[in-house]
């Protein structure tokens, strides 16, 4: 089996006291049509901006087409990407929010 297109690995995000994503895990796969649904406020935007790195992950891990999204890992340890790197990798990340 190939790598996921989009690979979410315990990924956590709080604002202040509000846990908005509480170790969420997903695979998508190269060609999946996937919908994200939910009620207001449950969290589907702060997800969405997380992909692609314009909110900052509290923990896990997310990765576009097997490349760590904003991170770089040496050894055991993540480092976060120089804001020109982030944007490099934008450019070949879309999304759609309605």
């Amino acid at each position: 089996m190939t790598e996921p297109m989009v690979k979410a690995e315990g990924v956590h995000k709080s604002y202040g006291a509000a846990h908005i994503l509480r170790g969420i895990d997903l695979e998508v796969q190269n060609g999946e049509v996937f919908c994200l649904v939910g009620p207001s406020g449950s969290g589907k935007s702060t997800f969405l901006r997380c992909i692609n790195h314009l909110e900052r992950i509290d923990g896990g891990r997310l990765s576009v087409d097997g490349q760590l999204v904003g991170y770089k890992q040496k050894g055991d340890k993540l480092y976060e990407l120089k804001d020109s790197e982030v944007a490099a990798q934008r450019r070949d990340i879309g999304m759609v929010f309605q």
